[in-house]
């Protein structure tokens, strides 16, 4: 039930009594209740106890947030949590699935925030929390509120806004409008659809389905666009034939239009690409937002040959992109350099890459402090003393100690303390030699490497741990519609009072999440 997102009734149903029946007669199948209020309960009390235990020897933890809204209406909050395990595997859990029954005020999401962090333990004195989410206004401002942060805006989410400045452009918007009214027709017309399968045989062109896009997603407009366009021939072949010409509001795309297509096409490839790497990349930290932003940049600068039309759309995206994450740019940049892949930081001078690395030592430095005086409070705080912890006067000397004094005199002594480098000194070589060494393939995993390499940068390690384990989108772009679908199956299995519905969605949702992915 759990696992397969099957509904409670299932025991109840004939054809699963049938099947027990012919499976084993003998056995007595419990009873609905049985699994609602025992069974499903337990599993997820058995996951959050492992959750629990896991988390309490994870050093830094990021957070994502979801809003979603059921087909009933019904708002909810999705927080997960997500950390790089001891043997460098991401890792991420369900924490909570929340109604919020009131208006989405900043404040109600703040309090879901910060509930969440409390019932999980997941305060770190000597670290932050950062949190991923959309660019909705409310969410954050509630990040702010509950105390957490730094809030990063979800890359995909913002990638979608660009994008859809772009496609939003009136002559764009006119040419989506054209081959949307032509995919709607074949997928509607039965006939039409028929007669498209046999000229695509016919002329050699790949069978493939015509794409509807989808208005929230803008990449589904350029799925929709880029599918056409290897139609065309088969579709233009499609409605000339008698059974389809009565449909004269159908018509096929113009040379001019077809040009435009193209070139639209060509200009938001970067950011496909971009669309495509975040829903492929395992290990998509927030450490690759600023190098992808500088790429998108990069591709939209106003080149020879131009038309006015693909200036008009590398202008919108370049305006609607370019400020974005500048409240949170020292930030990325500490989690861009602790990625290996882009650790020499190209896009930035010399002295700004300085400063970063700088800014690293620093944290470095914070760090050790502040966890040097949770200790102290703690020993401070005992209700067991302990051992003493001031500081005793040395014994005197031993009569042979003290004439290797006489012999040596204090210039070894003085020297042997002086070599002892200092807890600075110690991580400015570490950082020294981590920038004196080549980056690794882009196409390599840095969380391999960081394993690898654990060892000879200890102090960094600490760090990228850090860094590397806040995701660059709030929600899995392969797994947003999925993972909707899949909610939506909850609801829908557990039609029961409001109260009891919500508190089985939050526990299914986070046993369905968690089951498999908790240690054994």
């Amino acid at each position: 039930m759990a696992t397969d997102l099957r509904p409670y009734s299932l025991v109840e149903s004939a054809g699963f009594k049938y099947m027990m029946k012919i499976i084993e007669p003998r056995y007595q199948i419990p009873s609905r209740p049985h699994f609602s209020q025992k069974v499903v309960p337990a599993l997820y009390e058995q996951a959050k106890s492992a959750i629990l235990n896991e988390l309490t020897s994870v050093s830094a933890v990021a957070l994502t947030t979801d809003g979603w809204t059921s087909r009933a209406t019904e708002s909810y909050l999705t927080v997960t949590v997500h950390f790089i395990s001891s043997e460098w595997k991401m890792m991420s859990h369900v924490l909570q699935t929340r109604a919020i029954y009131d208006q989405h005020t900043s404040t109600n999401l703040a309090e879901a925030l910060k509930e969440a962090v409390h019932e999980w333990k997941l305060e770190r004195s000597y670290a932050t929390i950062p949190v991923t989410t959309d660019n909705a206004r409310n969410i954050i401002n509630a990040v702010k509120e509950a105390g957490l942060g730094p809030q990063i805006g979800c890359f995909a989410h913002t990638i979608n806004l660009a994008s859809q400045k772009a496609t939003g452009l009136n002559q764009v918007s006119r040419l989506l409008g054209k081959v949307r009214k032509i995919v709607t027709f074949f997928h509607r017309s039965t006939t039409a659809a028929h007669i498209l399968q046999s000229k695509q045989e016919m002329l050699n062109v790949p069978k493939h389905k015509l794409i509807q896009d989808v208005p929230t997603r803008w990449n589904s407009s350029y799925d929709m666009l880029e599918r056409y366009l290897e139609q065309q021939a088969a579709v233009y072949s499609a409605l000339t034939e008698k059974a389809l010409k009565k449909n004269k509001d159908i018509n096929t795309l113009n040379d001019q239009d077809v040009v435009m297509a193209e070139e639209l096409l060509d200009v938001l490839k970067p950011l496909k690409t971009i669309t495509t790497l975040m829903s492929t990349e395992s290990t998509a930290s927030v450490s690759m937002i600023l190098p992808l932003k500088t790429t998108v940049l990069h591709s939209m600068q106003a080149r020879p040959g131009d038309s006015p039309t693909v200036r008009d759309i590398k202008v919108a995206i370049k305006e609607n992109l370019e400020d974005r994450y500048s409240a949170c740019y020292s930030f990325l940049h500490k989690c861009t350099a602790m990625d290996p892949r882009f650790k020499s930081l190209p896009h930035l001078d010399d002295e700004q890459r300085e400063q970063i690395f700088n800014d690293v030592i620093a944290e470095v430095i914070k760090t050790k402090e502040q966890a040097a005086t949770d200790i102290e409070t703690l020993v401070e705080t005992s209700d067991d003393p302990g051992p003493s912890t001031s500081t005793q006067p040395l014994p005197p000397p031993a009569k042979k100690s003290a004439m290797m004094t006489e012999l040596f005199g204090e210039l070894f002594q003085t020297q042997a303390q002086d070599d002892e480098p200092t807890f600075l000194e110690q991580v400015k070589e570490e950082v020294c030699k981590y920038r004196g060494s080549g980056c690794i393939s882009l196409e390599a995993d840095p969380l391999l490497w960081w394993k690898a390499n654990e060892a000879t940068y200890p102090h960094l390690a600490k760090m990228a741990k850090c860094y590397l384990s806040i995701p660059a989108t709030s929600v899995p772009i392969t797994l947003g519609a999925r993972e909707r679908d899949r909610r939506f199956r909850i609801l829908f299995a557990y039609p029961e009072k409001r109260s009891w519905r919500m508190m089985r969605v939050h526990q299914v949702i986070s046993t369905v999440h968690n089951m498999g992915q908790t240690p054994t």
